[in-house]
């Protein structure tokens, strides 16, 4: 009995050590995918404008840095929907300059802000959905009523809603 558990066990082992080599050489395939990925995803993301035909003019506009000078009006995009979304407003500034401040990716419970110029009007807000792999889709489309704001996204993809936070 000990002659035949000794030689199963050392075929066990020998099985596990050739296991955890598998799961070894797997997550170090996967993090070179996930690195290659990532690479991949932000030059995406760099280099997308999907517009429809009214916001063609969007491409022209400067992206800022929006919480860095920036005392203006905050809006504030909490999402709470089953998706991912993001925010982005576009403006003029006292010059009459177009800008446009965007959170980026906000995933499902995450909650960030955009903090306009001083001098900015004609505030655009535009809440957006991802349908389905970076294919945004207009979820919510307004302007800035008063001061700051705050938006709040519930829903899945199909059905969102648009709220005002509480």
């Amino acid at each position: 009995f000990d002659n035949r558990f000794q030689r199963r066990s050392s075929i066990f082992r020998q099985l596990q050590d050739l296991l955890d080599d598998d799961k070894q050489e797997l997550d170090v395939t996967n993090r070179n995918n996930q690195y290659e990925y990532d690479e991949k995803s932000d030059e995406i993301d760099s280099n997308r404008r999907i517009f429809d035909d009214e916001e063609q003019y969007m491409e022209l506009r400067a992206t800022i840095k929006s919480n860095e000078t920036n005392s203006g009006f905050e809006i504030t995009l909490q999402n709470r929907a089953a998706m991912n979304t993001r925010l982005r407003v576009l403006y003029t500034d006292a010059n009459g300059i177009p800008g446009l401040a965007e959170t980026g990716r906000l995933w499902g419970g995450q909650t960030k802000s955009v903090i306009l110029p001083d001098d900015a009007k004609n505030i655009n807000i535009i809440i957006e959905k991802d349908i389905f792999f970076e294919n945004w889709r207009v979820a919510y489309k307004g302007t800035l009523t008063n001061g700051n704001q705050c938006i709040r996204i519930v829903g899945v993809t199909l059905f969102s809603k648009i709220r005002s936070c509480k």
